[in-house]
């Protein structure tokens, strides 16, 4: 029994060790600097949540992006365009979004794509959506908090250790026996 509490213990804190932190979360920035059709100006700006596990893209490291918030035009971003599927990816080399991209909804619009161009300077990006959005632009991203552990995974590894300790600190009864010849 004891052997078994060792190891229900230690494996609560290892497991809890191993639970990876929170995701990364990205800032960008962009600005419009001309029009396609005679677009108007596009202000976006906002926060990509990206998964913790690094894949290769196009021979860069890259994120899936999980998640997207912040405005277009002061129209709040209400998520991912789930329709295109969930291949949108930040990328750490030369540009941070491939020519892909990543697509959301804003306000009425629905399905407006954001993804850097694969001809042009690499901080020049284009939004294009329905309603007449099409616009080209330099955009900058930026780390805004690194990965944290989660209050979950603090919880468990606080329980493993207590139920290390309190198996360490249980002693097995000893009893005395006597033997009469």
């Amino acid at each position: 029994m004891k052997k078994l509490s060792y190891l229900v213990a230690s494996t609560i804190a290892l497991s809890s060790m191993a639970t990876p932190a929170s995701a990364a979360e990205y800032i960008f920035n962009y600005q419009s600097t001309s029009s396609l059709f005679g677009a108007p100006p596009q202000t976006l700006n906002g926060i990509f949540t990206t998964s913790d596990t690094p894949e290769i893209r196009f021979g860069e490291t890259a994120f899936a992006i999980t998640g997207i918030s912040g405005a277009l035009n002061g129209l709040a971003i209400t998520g991912l365009f789930a329709g295109a599927g969930p291949y949108y990816y930040f990328t750490t080399g030369g540009t941070f979004l491939d020519g892909s991209g990543v697509r959301f909804n804003a306000g009425g619009f629905t399905n407006v794509a954001f993804f850097q161009p694969s001809v042009g300077p690499a901080d020049q990006y284009r939004i294009n959506g329905g309603g007449g959005i099409s616009t080209f632009g330099n955009a900058t991203s930026s780390l805004v908090v690194a990965a944290v552990p989660e209050p979950t995974t603090w919880m468990l590894m606080l329980l493993g250790m207590a139920g290390i300790g309190f198996s360490m600190r249980r002693k097995a009864k000893q009893t005395l026996r006597v033997r009469y010849a």
